[in-house]
């Protein structure tokens, strides 16, 4: 059995799903650009501070060479120098929303939560219509919530102990709850151990016992001792109890939509990574995104599936993921090109792609114009010689959803 296997096993109670290695075909960055092959122009970058009038047209022209250089190295995985740089490009311009959302991107990357949530907002407040930051916020605010549980210190019932339930240990963590089945041995028997049913109250019953133990968000050693001292009755023989779960019912989650394997899954631990669960359910080739509804908090999370940084992601039980294709998007082609007109985004289209898709080029027209609203939804033109491209002087730009592509000579 495949190391995969086992995990998924040890995770899922009674799960026979063949298991399946979710990789994610096409990993865009979180940054929106491609991986560059090498850091270029970047050194500069970072060791000098221009000296130009903050907001001038100077200023955010610099910015933005200094933005460029940030997305470089925040590619090729230098999250602080990438974050030194976004900073800088936001002193010269401080309205830059791209910017703000990238430094968001990056504080995430660098696990600082906080910083990330701080910039997206800024980044939100800016462009209230970026949903790429709206999506990273809600993971980023997630995180938190997650590592908030760190501080807290839940009480086990009946038991007086405190214990820290922090997002790592939630993965190892098993707190027992209506409807498991426990094994439960006492004494030196060596008979097998009696089956009971926790009851809907999160109540376990034995006959043996002079009461019933509520044992309702306890783990099996909390039980254990609980046990033991129920049966004891306050004799100083100590009589040993051992209990362990033969049967995993109250933790479940619902995994729907675009999968082969849908329906309800049994967790063995309190919380485990997203990337666990789409791997057991199987998902479809046109599965591109999941939603999470967080059933404690309400909470909703959108999440890339080309993303494998935020996969992570704990699901709990009774959250609802559901696996869905992306909404359709479309970008748009007008000039000298065949079949001109709306048509189908998809992630990783590249400016040549799009030209093929309308059909090629008519006659020999030297020139394509990108146009896309920026930050503050204005429209700003970029401009491309097709030669350039096809020499590979000039890398084929990547287009976004919304587009609108001319060409001309």
């Amino acid at each position: 059995m495949s190391v995969i296997a086992s995990f998924l096993r040890a995770l899922f109670a009674g799960s026979a799903v063949a298991v399946s290695i979710f990789v994610p075909v096409l990993a865009q960055s979180s940054l929106e650009q491609s991986r560059p092959r090498t850091i270029t122009n970047s050194a500069q970058a970072l060791s000098s501070e221009p000296d130009v009038q903050i907001g001038s047209s100077e200023a955010k022209e610099e910015a933005k060479k200094i933005y460029k250089s940030g997305v470089e190295y925040g590619n090729a995985g230098l999250f602080s120098q990438a974050a030194a740089l976004f900073k800088r490009a936001i002193r010269l311009r401080p309205d830059y929303a791209d910017a703000y959302r990238s430094l968001g991107h990056v504080y995430f990357d660098l696990k600082d939560w906080s910083q990330s949530v701080a910039a997206l907002e800024r980044a939100l407040e800016l462009n209230p219509k970026d949903k790429n930051a709206r999506k990273q916020l809600d993971l980023s605010r997630g995180m938190i919530e997650a590592e908030g549980d760190e501080t807290k210190q839940p009480t086990n019932p009946g038991t007086g102990d405190s214990s820290p339930a922090s997002a790592a240990s939630l993965t190892k963590l098993y707190l027992v709850g209506p409807g498991d089945v426990l094994a439960v041995k006492s004494g030196a028997a060596t008979t097998d151990p009696r089956l009971i049913t926790v009851d809907s109250r999160g109540i376990l019953t034995h006959p043996n016992f002079a009461e019933s133990v509520k044992v309702n968000g306890l783990t099996v050693d909390d039980i254990s001792a609980q046990l033991e001292k129920a049966l004891t009755h306050g004799s100083t023989n100590r009589v040993p109890v051992s209990v362990d779960v033969h049967e995993y019912v109250s933790h479940v989650i619902m995994v729907g939509g675009l999968v082969k394997e849908p329906g309800p899954k049994i967790l063995r631990r309190e919380a485990i990574p997203l990337s666990v669960v789409i791997t057991d359910a199987q998902p479809l080739p046109e599965a591109e995104r999941v939603i999470v509804m967080r059933h404690e908090s309400n909470q909703t999370f959108t999440i890339d599936l080309t993303q494998p940084s935020e996969m992570n992601l704990l699901v709990r039980p009774g959250d609802v993921v559901t696996l869905q294709a992306n909404p359709k998007e479309f970008f748009y082609v007008s000039g000298e090109v065949k079949t001109p007109g709306e048509h189908l985004f998809r992630r990783g289209l590249t400016l040549t792609q799009a030209i093929m898709i309308g059909g090629g080029l008519v006659g020999k027209p030297k020139e394509a114009h990108i146009a896309r609203n920026d930050a503050g939804g204005f429209l700003v033109v970029t401009r491309y010689q097709l030669k350039d491209i096809e020499s590979g002087k000039v890398q084929d730009p990547l287009v976004q959803a919304g587009d609108r592509i001319t060409i001309s000579n």
